[in-house]
């Protein structure tokens, strides 16, 4: 067993070449937490900045337990919730200033049960309410959720019954606003369904796209659903003239209250790109339509990224989004990133019982590879694009430990990731400031820390501050990485 008050906190120096030309010195501390047991979990969540805690959350089916931190990652104590009824489902974790509230169900004599309970920065329940107790097959499917971004309330969302059954709650008051089954003619909900996001007042924004759609006009269509509640239900849709519009995100811009929609451009499919977009529409929603303003990839670009000559190649392949980071002035950061993913045949075959020869399972090569980072204005014209070099590659691994995390400062962004998925690696940054100028540096090597870091699902906890999981054997490190002195 690990000593549970055991932590590490070191600190690492750096000179940097700053982009005016200033040579500066900057620190980073790395506090490392004890190893908690993952291995009999269904999930596990980090949730930061409780009250003076940090709180590691297990999901074991059956028990919800919180392991408790101080802020420097020292073991405080275990917490295990207790509940009057059993083969309980957790729905929604939502991780507050001073506390988190829990939203649960279970059936009982065939009604289905949803509370949500409060509870303090320890663990301790505050109080609980009732959001569902009536009959019906609301449990019968597994619901998802999104929270608006002041943590104000919370939407459970599944499709069920031929439409999208919809609970949102309010945090505050810990009651259930409204709660029904979303049915529209235009949207199947199953097959259309992409996006779904929430402004802080309530109003639900809906983004689905029906995938033939190109093919029979050449015009393609994506459709936003705005929901205020059960009666007050608006639909508009985006444009796009001769390209099909593919890996779509969307978002709510609560400082200048409207919405965005981001994504790549073909003439094709998903999988190539010759082109990009960002389109805002109005909260109060525009008139029926809104045409795309496309930015196109220019041959030279294409060819400088492939370093071919200018004509031979006129798209580019593999590229995802993989984040759109919203400005204060309307404008988009869309953040995209080559992927490549490869079965291997196994080089062994197998003979069954009647001779025949079956292919054993092959392994899977996972590549996350260079960063596209393209900047538009706030009428979505482009402002300018940088291709940031990485290679990373990883086997039967899902690639957990590849991409990298989008860490937000004020005055700039720093894209942090694994030089290599192996245990002794170096951590690397790009930092990008809002001209599109960047650097890139080393942040720390874990060579003798044996730590295996997950910066896809690093949560960042302050202006300076992230905490990123460090994963093997089902064994987890909580790891803390504070910036000193440095770019903000």
């Amino acid at each position: 067993m690990p000593i549970k008050n055991a932590y590490i906190s070191y600190t690492l120096c750096f000179m940097l070449h700053f982009l005016c030309g200033v040579t500066a010195v900057f620190t980073q501390k790395v506090t490392v937490s004890n190893e908690i047991n993952i291995r009999p979990n269904n999930a596990y969540d980090i949730l930061p900045n409780i009250g003076e805690n940090i709180l590691f959350y297990h999901d074991r089916g059956n028990e919800q337990v919180f392991e408790i931190y101080d802020q420097n990652l020292r073991y405080k104590r275990t917490k295990q919730l207790f509940f009057d009824k059993k083969n309980l489902q957790v729905l929604s974790l939502i991780p507050r200033k001073e506390d988190f509230l829990l939203i649960y169900s279970f059936k009982e004599e065939g009604m289905s049960v949803i509370l949500m309970g409060q509870y303090d920065a320890y663990g301790e329940m505050i109080q609980t309410d009732t959001l569902v107790y009536e009959k019906s097959k609301i449990l019968s499917v597994r619901h998802r959720f999104i929270h608006s971004e002041d943590k104000s309330k919370t939407l459970l969302f599944a499709p069920m019954d031929g439409g999208l059954n919809m609970l949102l709650v309010n945090n505050d008051s810990l009651q259930l606003i409204y709660g029904f089954t979303l049915i529209f003619k235009e949207f199947n909900f199953k097959e259309d369904f992409q996006k779904i996001t929430m402004s802080n007042e309530g109003e639900v924004f809906i983004l689905g796209k029906k995938e033939d759609n190109f093919s029979k006009n050449n015009k393609d269509r994506a459709m936003i659903l705005k929901v205020s509640d059960a009666e007050k239900i608006s639909l508009h849709y985006l444009v796009s003239e001769k390209q099909y519009m593919h890996n779509l995100l969307m978002s709510y811009d609560n400082l200048n209250q409207h919405i965005v929609v981001a994504g790549l451009l073909s003439t094709s499919d998903e999988s190539v790109a010759t082109g990009y977009f960002s389109s805002i529409l109005n909260g109060r929603f525009p008139p029926f339509e809104t045409l795309i303003h496309p930015n196109a990839f220019s041959l030279e670009f294409i060819a400088e990224f492939y370093g071919k000559k200018p004509g031979k190649i006129k798209e580019l392949s593999g590229f995802y989004t993989r984040e759109m980071v919203l400005r204060q002035d309307g404008g988009v950061l869309l953040i995209t990133e080559l992927q490549k993913q490869y079965t291997r045949r196994a080089p062994m075959t197998n003979a069954n019982r009647f001779g025949e020869f079956v292919s054993v399972r092959g392994f899977v090569d996972y590549y996350h590879e260079d960063l596209l980072i393209l900047s538009m204005n706030k009428s979505g014209a482009e402002e300018w694009k940088k291709i940031l070099f990485k290679k990373q590659f990883s086997q039967d691994d899902d690639g957990i430990f590849s991409s990298c995390f989008v860490f937000k400062t004020p005055s700039r962004i720093r894209l942090v990731y694994n030089d290599e998925i192996k245990t002794h690696n170096t951590v690397s940054e790009y930092v990008l400031d809002p001209a599109g100028n960047y650097e890139r540096n080393s942040v720390l090597s874990t060579e003798y820390q044996n730590l295996k870091l997950r910066f896809r699902d690093a949560v960042q906890i302050s202006p300076v501050s992230f905490i990123v999981p460090s994963e093997k054997n089902y064994k987890i490190n909580m790891v803390r990485i504070d910036y000193y002195n440095g770019l903000n």
